[in-house]
């Protein structure tokens, strides 16, 4: 399980935009049961590398560093 702190640190996602994705339903999460947030199981790790990817093409082609 990842928190979305830690899925955005690792993949290079903004927050905003893993919230946003479970909110629509793209990416499953749970309620974090001890505290605030949730936590995304590691099924949605492929989810979260394919977004990861998105964001890192768009960063390229707008000329912006990219974070690994």
């Amino acid at each position: 399980m990842l928190t979305i702190k830690k899925a955005s640190e690792t993949f290079g996602v903004p927050r905003g935009t893993l919230y946003d994705y479970i909110k629509k339903g793209k990416l499953k999460a749970i309620r974090h049961p001890l505290g605030w947030g949730f936590l995304i199981p590691e099924e949605e790790i492929p989810k979260l590398q394919a977004i990861s990817e998105f964001y890192a093409a768009k960063a390229a082609k707008e000329g912006e560093e990219v974070r690994p």
